[in-house]
């Protein structure tokens, strides 16, 4: 009987050990210290793989409302509507990014004869907390889990708040495979996957593979390596973001945010059991660590023996970036941010600052939501 109350009233969970020096000797590593915001805390952690960092991410804080964004290279906030947020606004911060990622991606063609823009995509994580209500959009492989405590022995619930268009999915695979019914579009699907092109049916940007002007117009001259056979006249990938909105219940205690690289070692249960069972102190460190070690016993190694490894001397999509003696053979760039709920609002009636936090950056910039609020008040 003694096992079984234990058994029930306990965390089922084992408590996760995490020695923090590997993590702070590795110079591809980032991290900030825990945050206050309107109704908990947030911490953030991330690592460098590729030549350059091509995961982005921030975290805009409000007096009452909190903004995550994961993204890679471009960065979009939320407009104010009349004081208000719904699903539709996040659909229209998705498609503008879209609107003016492809008219980036022309300008360069037409002005400066430049194709590589053509071929740069980026997923987009968004969400917004605000009077109660969690809303979230997203265009790629980034995630977003959200853990509660349930029932008597507060039994931890996981779920994953939006779909993620990784090809990993078999449903992901299969849309894009269905997007056009015919052998063709089959075939494509394998000259992507082959070539590595893009690991998603769905982003923002790879004009070529979505605009006319760019598949279809003579004088843009394709790369053999980014060339899709046969040859297509629709889009064969989408913009079009999966959106989800809840009100927050007492339940509900954390948020996980990840970007692909996370979720391709690190799966939802794996890091929601790690953030219900331990400190809060560093804990998106910890979760990145875990993915890190993760990625490093797959070829037989140790996190320590990556710290000496350097990063990629190539973007991502390259083959280059399969050489043991680079970190992207181990693993991608990774994004974490862990956003705790609180059940009351502003814990021991500390109000938040107002401050911008971005990714791999230590600076703190005033955020976008001063504007918000000047407006709102106006």
């Amino acid at each position: 009987m003694a096992s079984f109350l234990n058994n029930l009233f306990s965390s089922p969970y084992k408590k996760y050990n995490f020695k923090d020096e590997q993590f702070n000797k590795d110079p591809l590593a980032w991290s900030r210290p825990l945050v206050r915001h309107h109704c908990g805390e947030f911490s953030m952690a991330a690592i460098q793989a590729n030549t350059d960092m091509e995961d982005e991410s921030q975290v805009e804080v409000g007096t009452d409302a909190l903004f995550v964004g994961v993204y890679d290279g471009h960065k979009g906030m939320i407009q104010q509507n009349n004081n208000s947020m719904n699903e539709i606004i996040l659909r229209q911060v998705v498609d503008q990014m879209e609107t003016d990622f492809n008219e980036f991606a022309r300008n360069s063609f037409e002005q400066h004869h430049e194709v590589q823009n053509s071929f740069v995509s980026s997923g987009c994580l968004i969400c917004i907390i605000w009077k109660g209500t969690l809303f979230v959009a997203n265009v790629g492989d980034s995630r977003a889990i959200l853990g509660s405590q349930k029932g008597i022995g507060k039994r931890l619930v996981v779920k994953q708040m939006v779909r993620d268009h990784s090809f990993l999915n078999p449903n992901i695979k299969q849309e894009f495979t269905e997007l056009h019914p015919d052998y063709n579009n089959r075939s494509r699907y394998q000259s992507i996957e082959v070539k590595g092109l893009i690991e998603t049916s769905r982003c923002i940007g790879y004009a070529y593979m979505k605009n006319a002007q760019f598949t279809k117009r003579r004088s843009f001259e394709i790369p053999l390596s980014e060339v899709v056979t046969p040859t297509f006249t629709r889009p064969l990938l989408s913009s079009q973001p999966d959106v989800y909105s809840t009100v927050l219940r007492d339940s509900d205690r954390f948020i996980i945010f990840g970007s692909g690289g996370f979720w391709k070692l690190i799966s939802n249960e794996k890091a929601a059991r790690v953030v219900n069972t331990s400190p809060r102190d560093r804990i998106a460190e910890r979760l990145v660590t875990l993915a890190l070690e993760k990625g490093a016993a797959k070829r037989g190694k140790k996190y320590r023996d990556l710290i000496e490894i350097p990063k990629s001397n190539c973007i991502s999509g390259n083959n280059g970036n399969r050489n043991y003696g680079f970190r992207s053979a181990y693993h991608d760039d990774i994004t974490v941010i862990v956003v705790y709920l609180d059940q009351r609002l502003n814990r021991e009636g500390v109000t938040p600052e107002i401050n911008s936090y971005t990714g791999y950056d230590y600076a703190v910039q005033q955020s976008e939501f001063t504007n918000f609020y000047n407006n709102a008040n106006a």
